[in-house]
């Protein structure tokens, strides 16, 4: 196939920007980004959150013959990202599980016909043998993926799907690819090339470059010094924000304590409900100054520009995790405060994850054979059975999630259990397994990831920037070069603080008498019964409140129209 290719004079590009995206000019780097896409050439982007990508992919789209099939790791995400695009007068569309099989082909005639510019898959969807027939009548002339440190084995993301990206691009035909993240090391980003099989990549590799944000570490040597200084932090700054904790419990812990002491906040985790989830991100999106409590499921897609602040309350594992989320903050352009709390014990909690997060080798024919012993009878089976006979005991050890993945991968499974139509389709190959999987390389590299994020969390004297070009692979500033004065290396935190934003109105922390009740909130029922609601099911006149007695801790089911529930001040 022979792939469009176009010079396009410079001021008609900027037409196309400002008319379809409305900004007046691109973004540093950008410009030569666009140019060797338009010029044909695989192209490989390192730039920070909020540096606008995207626009790297979108703008040829618009320019150039053809279809560009993008791939991008979150279903949640691709309504969001097709509907601005739409909004803008850009023929997008997406195709995933969400939809119906009558729309999916539909959708996918559609493209066929020429009608669509942009269309957004995830990489599972290239399992689907309709999906993979449909290929040769889609005209595909680019390939653009996101969030492209997914790939490597050595990325803060690995996902198993995208590891064979480089075996369905060969499947398109070997279009011109757009290979996008806001972290690769080095390592990660040879790992990219090489998985994608990139001829001869245009590179564009960026650090954070935004002066705005302030990026520093404070540690705290007891667990209870953290929530004073949280909420000293929260009340200090005004404006919207973040603060993450990688453990769920601690999570709805952290928002107990913060509460106690006069400060509201939302929570997203993975355990809410997905009405649970809309709601929290939704009223997290409108505001100016709601404060939100995640784990980092929370974060990807969310483009809300005037987030003041990111705080982190536990380590996370990496430095590229760090940097991706510190990188939400500030996208307006004014100042912004990135700390992350320090607490050493909490190292243990990452150090679980990594050996949750490299089953061995071992352990994966384990659950196969496991499978393949139960026949028939899997399908009457769910996933706790398998972590059972297992012998799984902590729910955060999630190694059968990840072998079951790599079965799913490699096809020697299908469908799934939650649809209770789980088989083997044929017996797992050893020798197709990648080398990695379940080595001790893999395991100690990540070991490496988590020492380093350590040793950037204890801080010294060097500015943070320097640290973060060093570790990324960048270039680095002479060493005569002035202080960034936007680190806790290079500018005293408080007077930086005090000068760049302001206090939070102390009425804005407390929660209003007359809102809808949420998660979190203390109530008394029927004027006798003290309790703490730990979940909200349905909406509106339908609402029902999960409420766990403070005498007890039973949990019982609320009806607020049947009973009289008074919020209980703080």
């Amino acid at each position: 196939m022979d792939f469009p290719t176009s010079e396009i004079e410079p001021s008609a590009l900027r037409d196309v920007l400002q008319r379809n995206f409305g900004h007046g000019d691109f973004h540093p780097r950008q410009k030569a980004a666009i140019e060797a896409v338009l010029a044909g050439r695989d192209t490989l982007v390192t730039m920070p959150t909020g540096a606008g990508k995207s626009l790297i992919f979108q703008l040829p789209a618009l320019v150039l013959d053809g279809l560009t099939l993008v791939i991008s790791p979150l279903i949640a995400l691709m309504k969001d990202q097709v509907d601005g695009l739409r909004g803008r007068g850009i023929r997008a569309t997406f195709v995933n599980s969400t939809l119906e099989a009558r729309d999916r082909n539909k959708r996918l005639e559609e493209a066929a016909e020429g009608k669509v510019d942009l269309l957004f898959v995830t990489p599972e969807r290239f399992r689907s043998a309709p999906f993979r027939e449909r290929l040769a009548r889609l005209r595909i002339v680019r390939l653009a993926v996101d969030e492209a440190h997914c790939i490597s084995e050595w990325g803060h993301d690995f996902r198993p799907d995208y590891w064979k990206l480089g075996e369905y691009r060969a499947l398109l035909g070997d279009p011109p690819t757009i290979a996008l993240t806001a972290t690769a090391t080095p390592r990660v980003a040879a790992d990219i090339v090489r998985a994608l099989r990139l001829e001869d990549p245009f590179r564009v590799r960026t650090g954070i470059e935004r002066p705005n944000l302030f990026l520093g570490s404070s540690r705290v040597f007891r667990a209870e010094e953290k929530i004073p200084h949280l909420a000293e932090r929260i009340r200090a700054m005004d404006g919207a924000g973040i603060v993450y904790s990688t453990l769920i419990r601690d999570l709805e812990g952290l928002h107990d304590e913060l509460l106690a002491v006069g400060i509201k906040s939302l929570v997203y985790h993975g355990k809410l409900s997905s009405r649970e989830r809309r709601e929290m991100q939704g009223r997290f999106m409108e505001s100016e100054r709601e404060v939100i409590l995640a784990t980092n499921a929370f974060g990807m897609g969310v483009d809300k520009a005037d987030i003041r602040f990111v705080l982190h309350a536990q380590i996370p594992r990496t430095l590229e995790a760090w940097t991706q989320e510190v990188g939400r903050a500030g996208r307006d352009g004014a100042p912004s405060f990135c700390e992350l709390v320090y607490f050493e014990e909490d190292l243990a909690i990452q150090q679980n994850f990594i050996g949750w997060a490299n089953p061995s080798r071992e352990y994966l024919f384990g659950v196969y054979e496991t499978l393949e012993r139960w026949g028939e009878r899997v399908q009457a089976k769910d996933l706790d059975d398998l972590r059972d006979e297992l012998l799984v005991k902590n729910r955060a050890d999630n190694r059968v999630s990840i072998c079951l993945k790599w079965l799913e991968v490699l096809g020697v499974t299908r469908g799934a259990f939650e649809t209770h139509d789980l088989e083997l389709a044929c017996r797992l190959d050893p020798a197709e397994l990648p080398e990695f999987v379940g080595s001790e390389e893999k395991r100690t590299g990540d070991l490496e990831g988590l020492a380093e994020m350590m040793r950037f969390a204890n801080g010294d004297s060097t500015c943070r920037r320097f640290q973060l070009a060093r570790h990324f692979g960048l270039d680095e500033p002479g060493e005569d070069s002035p202080p960034c004065g936007a680190c806790d290396a290079c500018a005293d935190t408080q007077t930086w603080m005090s000068g760049k934003l302001q206090a939070r109105p102390a009425k804005t922390l407390q929660v209003e008498r007359n809102a809808a009740f949420q998660r979190g909130d203390w109530v008394r029922i029927d004027g006798r019964h003290l309790g703490h609601v730990v979940s909200v099911e349905g909406d509106g006149r339908s609402m029902r409140l999960i409420v766990e007695s403070a005498g007890d801790f039973r949990r019982r089911k609320v009806d607020p129209r049947r009973s009289k529930v008074e919020r209980v001040d703080n």
